[in-house]
């Protein structure tokens, strides 16, 4: 196989555990897969404000991003590839089983699009704090019918409670209109059903005419694992919580595992 994509998650993979990333060699490692004529893509959970953030001295850069999970793949030149919001009915039927469910999330739920975070007006707003920072507006609703825009993910944690209970309960509760899966950050979200990195990342690839063989990922958690599964070199990372027939990452995130990695395999110095 050639390699002709890269892409990588963003939390416990590319960013250290205090989010930051060695900006002089990942110029590098860039401007050399420019001359190679790789095409390299962030492909996070989180959404586009908070990669702004992260990324603001290179977002002129030749950078693709499949964020929110997959609901959104943005193309290096700011078109969108693919956008898939949760509908209002879904997003009717979330509210009403969050509102009722017998713990409620006392880390934070958010029902979120690219730059706001909608809380709905029975959320404790102090538990929804550690979000803010990455949204550039915080709107309370009292009905998802009135939030104007599209919401690509819900997003919620708790502190003491077995979330693997919650997953069985969505599931049985919301059924087929939905994906439910981890952010990396240690919170879970939902989104719509067939949305997922494998999936947004598999648009991209045939945006640029790459088969999913010729691309690599880097990841290390549960919302990874369709991505990994689906292309030519996946690399998990050596403090990745999951398990599967990958190759593993040269360094952990803290010691730019994934950019001395991409070096290796294709031969940049």
């Amino acid at each position: 196989m050639t390699i002709q994509l890269i892409a990588t998650d963003l939390d416990g993979t590319f960013l250290t555990d205090d989010k930051k990333f060695d900006q002089t060699l990942f110029r590098r490692v860039l401007s050399q897969l420019k001359r190679q004529n790789i095409a390299f893509a962030i492909a996070t959970g989180v959404h586009q404000e908070r990669i702004n953030v992260i990324f603001k001295d290179f977002l002129n850069e030749p950078i693709n991003f499949v964020t929110n999970n997959g609901a959104r793949v943005i193309k290096s030149d700011g078109s969108v590839l693919f956008s898939k919001a949760l509908s209002v009915k879904t997003l009717a039927r979330i509210q009403d089983f969050l509102a009722h469910y017998d713990v409620q999330p006392d880390r934070g739920l958010v029902f979120s699009t690219d730059e706001t975070a909608y809380l709905p007006q029975y959320a404790d707003i102090q538990n929804s704090e550690r979000y803010f920072k990455f949204f550039k507006n915080i709107v309370r609703f009292e009905n998802v019918t009135d939030i104007p825009e599209p919401i690509y993910k819900v997003t919620m944690s708790w502190q003491n409670f077995d979330e693997s209970q919650f997953y069985r309960d969505a599931r049985l509760a919301l059924g087929a209109d939905v994906h439910i899966t981890e952010t990396g950050t240690g919170a879970i979200d939902i989104i719509a059903a067939g949305v997922n990195k494998a999936a947004a990342l598999n648009i991209l690839a045939e945006s640029h005419g790459i088969d999913m063989a010729d691309v690599v990922a880097f990841g290390d958690g549960g919302n990874d694992v369709e991505m990994l599964c689906a292309v030519g070199q996946p690399f998990k990372m050596p403090n990745a919580r999951i398990t599967g027939d990958y190759q593993t990452a040269v360094d952990d995130n803290n010691n730019s595992g994934v950019l001395k990695t991409i070096q290796k395999i294709t031969h940049l110095s």
